[in-house]
């Protein structure tokens, strides 16, 4: 399996704290089936502001850590991006890590408890120049806890998302296990990761939320979301991807829930 969102890097954002932390994570993550980690730093949200050639350095010492103690891991560099207008420009310029550095697919996150506005023109400005965003755990922003379509809107301007392995297995509560149910049931979820911080509290481990994704979408295509859409994302190609599901209104959900 690949995890595609990974804070493994040690002492560089609020994921693991130290090189030995790095180790333990990946050692999970291998027990768990998991064979390549992209490493996702924050960045650009206002508390952490990593480097594209730091991030390019870290993976390289952790690699090398990895090749040291025979753990069968390949950490790729990538990056957690908070939502900026001005990144096209920076992704143009190598300024912001794209996915495995190939200026293709960017890891976008949203804020919290709303979503920008003119987000639908910054897509299509990402798209005009070749850069398909990936947007990360969007099942815990609160405005689309609250309606799904409006990821859906981005979905259809070209945009994939990533759902949570934890948010599935009900770790981040009711909330966002229900709205990645809805996204998986609906079409509007491509990729599961860890978004793993550390070895205990928050785990690089996939297994769990492939099996409850299963359910839902089937085996097959839950496989392909741990397994053939990331290793595109990573190559830079093309992600092949269902088609949205059409979804009643609110209100409509609302007046059948009283009958």
């Amino acid at each position: 399996m690949i995890d595609i969102h990974n804070h493994i890097l040690p002492g560089i954002d609020d994921g693991a704290s130290s090189p030995e932390k790095s180790l333990q994570m990946a050692r999970i993550a291998v027990n768990d089936g998991i064979r390549v980690v992209v490493a996702t730093p924050h960045v650009n949200n206002g508390v952490y502001e990593v480097s594209a050639e730091r991030i390019v350095e870290e993976v390289d010492r952790l690699n090398l850590m990895l090749r040291q103690e025979d753990i069968p891991l390949r950490v790729l560099p990538g990056a957690d991006i908070h939502v900026d207008f001005k990144l096209v420009d920076a992704v143009k310029n190598g300024e912001v890590m794209t996915v495995n550095n190939n200026r293709r697919y960017i890891m976008l996150e949203l804020p919290e408890y709303g979503v920008p506005q003119h987000m639908s023109d910054f897509l299509w400005e990402l798209k005009i120049n070749g850069i398909t965003p990936v947007f990360t755990h969007p099942e815990r922003n609160a405005a689309i806890q609250d309606d799904i379509n409006i990821l859906q809107g981005f979905i259809m301007q070209g945009a994939l998302s990533q759902i949570t392995a934890m948010s599935l297995t009900g770790e981040f509560g009711r909330r966002p296990r229900k709205c990645a149910a809805a996204l998986l049931k609906y079409n509007l979820a491509h990729v599961i990761a860890t978004d793993a911080h550390s070895a205990r509290r928050r785990p690089p481990v996939l297994s769990g939320a492939l099996r409850v994704a299963g359910d839902i979408v089937g085996d097959d295509f839950a496989l392909r979301m741990v397994t053939e859409i990331p290793e595109n994302i990573i190559n830079g190609v093309q992600v092949s991807i269902p088609e949205p599901k059409s979804r009643k209104t609110r209100f409509f959900e609302r007046l059948l829930s009283r009958n």
